[in-house]
């Protein structure tokens, strides 16, 4: 087997699952939920895989190695493939792992509500899988060309997903939104790579880095080029002031496919930014600051414009928001301080916010399964006597969202503000603290709506419009996930720091 394609065997997973899954609709296109096991299924194996890469980078011994290339990469260097274009290590195997779960609990999401609505489920799943293979890519990648075919590759699919309820005309303008604020992303991102080759005449991030090594830390060349690396991110993490499509977006897309943007899509973002931004930052005394400016707009925006809403989908927006705004303190940090510390704080952040939005997400769309609810806060009155289970699952998952302890994002805001702080940017954190003070305020009020608010005599009454078990597993592991990382953080954070530490080594 050739080596590189070792590297990357669980992408090649992933693309075989979603070819698997394109073979298996023409069988079984009256059995959607077959479809749904493929693709469960590849996407379990694919980690399994990332699991074992692991086990054997870290020296381990074990049967792995059979399937994984032990000549390849049994030893703790990193190791590239395709001509130095990829690069298999800790960081990348980690968030293989984390793209993975999210696209099971995804598809989980999704298997009662597309058979309720009459999606396709297998463009559905094929149009998933591809994004994922799109995003282990952003994370892998170790070149500008690769970065730039895999942001597109995680892209192109989520527009098509966003407006795959084509009868609903919310749904098309998602869709269209969506594509016309991505398409002005990739093209700002493209320019700005661009403007990086053209500082440096390399497209590997090794290479870079070792030309801005001794390089003016006022290069105003440079300077242009992160701000418009940093904007093309910045509409995919949808920072301020690049965030106007997000609410819209998250309001008109199906439930599911919301929820897989609002961690998925991000998370793939933070992975390629993270990449690149190790490489530039140190290169240059204004790239932190500009990205001091986004992460305090952000967090303000973010939370401020939260406090009005009363559509949860849109609510759920402006709070992923808010937080792509705490994730910005983590490249920060790591711009100040120059080590680990800020990288893998957005690493666990990522994992523990993963388990958080899907698992609120999740319960939206169980809701909409058992009875007629169009998303408002008013409808979630009284359900903490009429659906007791789902109640508390929404109250955790808000309570995680707020940073309190001993949940899963209490643990997640701690090391990322600690990583500020070391930083010497105790102002920064302030600020962060008194923003999570004000998210309180909304998240907390979804609380009061499921306990201490009587629903309407209608509201009360719930139909079961079509069965659930898939939703229900999904917010019942999203609910197992929040409280395991917060009552025992340590596997993740130790993984987040072996992660991490491999991405400032050439």
């Amino acid at each position: 087997m050739n080596n590189s394609i070792v590297l990357v065997l669980p992408t090649v997973m992933v693309i075989a699952t979603a070819i698997a899954v394109l073979l298996a609709d023409l069988v079984f296109e009256r059995r959607p939920r077959v479809l749904a096991w493929v693709a469960a299924g590849g996407l379990v194996v694919a980690a399994s895989v990332a699991a074992g890469q692991w086990v054997v980078w870290r020296g381990g011994h074990s049967y792995w190695r059979i399937f994984t290339g032990s000549l390849v990469i049994g030893s703790r260097k990193n190791v590239y493939g395709f001509d130095h274009m990829i690069k298999l290590d800790t960081y990348g195997l980690f968030f293989t792992v984390l793209f993975c779960a999210i696209g099971v609990l995804t598809v989980l999401l999704s298997d009662e509500y597309l058979a309720q609505h009459r999606i396709r489920a297998g463009e559905f799943y094929l149009l998933l899988l591809l994004a994922i293979s799109g995003m282990v890519c952003m994370a892998i990648s170790a070149d500008l060309i690769a970065l730039l075919v895999s942001f597109e590759l995680m892209s192109l699919p989520s527009y098509v997903l966003a407006g795959v309820l084509r009868r609903d005309l919310r749904s098309g303008e998602a869709a269209i939104k969506y594509f016309v604020n991505g398409a002005f992303a990739s093209a700002v991102l493209a320019f700005g790579l661009a403007l990086v080759y053209g500082a440096t005449g390399e497209t590997g991030y090794s290479a870079i880095h070792r030309a801005l090594a001794g390089s003016d830390p006022r290069n105003a060349m440079l300077l242009v080029a992160f701000v418009l690396v940093a904007t093309g991110f910045g509409f995919k993490i949808a920072a301020v002031p690049f965030h106007g499509w997000a609410p819209d977006v998250y309001e008109g897309a199906p439930t599911p496919v919301t929820a897989f943007m609002s961690v998925g899509i991000k998370a793939g973002a933070f992975a390629g930014f993270l990449r690149i931004a190790v490489a530039l930052i140190p290169a240059s005394q204004g790239l932190t600051d500009v990205l001091i400016i986004l992460a305090v707009l952000t967090m303000v925006v973010g939370n401020v414009l939260a406090l009005p809403q009363r559509n949860l989908k849109r609510l759920l927006a402006y709070s992923s928001i808010a937080h792509a705004g705490y994730l910005l303190l983590g490249l920060v940090a790591l711009g100040r301080s120059h080590d680990p510390n800020g990288a893998s704080a957005v690493l666990f952040y990522l994992a523990a916010y993963a388990f958080m939005n899907l698992g609120a997400f999740g319960v939206l769309v169980l809701i909409r399964n058992r009875r007629p609810f169009s998303y408002t806060l008013d409808e979630l009155a009284g359900m903490g006597r009429t659906m007791p289970l789902t109640a508390f699952a929404m109250m955790l998952f808000m309570l995680s969202l707020t940073g309190i302890p001993p949940l899963a994002g209490f643990w997640g805001k701690f090391y990322l503000f600690t990583a500020v702080i070391d930083a010497h940017l105790t102002w920064l954190a302030v600020v962060a603290v008194v923003m999570s003070a004000v998210s309180a305020f909304y998240y907390l009020r979804v609380v009061w709506y499921l306990y201490f608010r009587e629903a309407e005599p209608a509201a009360g009454e719930h139909e079961l419009l079509a069965t659930d078990g898939g939703i229900s597993s999904a917010t019942a592991v999203a609910v197992l996930g929040v409280l395991a990382v917060g009552l025992y953080p340590s596997p993740i954070i130790a993984a987040a720091q072996g992660a991490a530490r491999v991405i400032f080594k050439a």
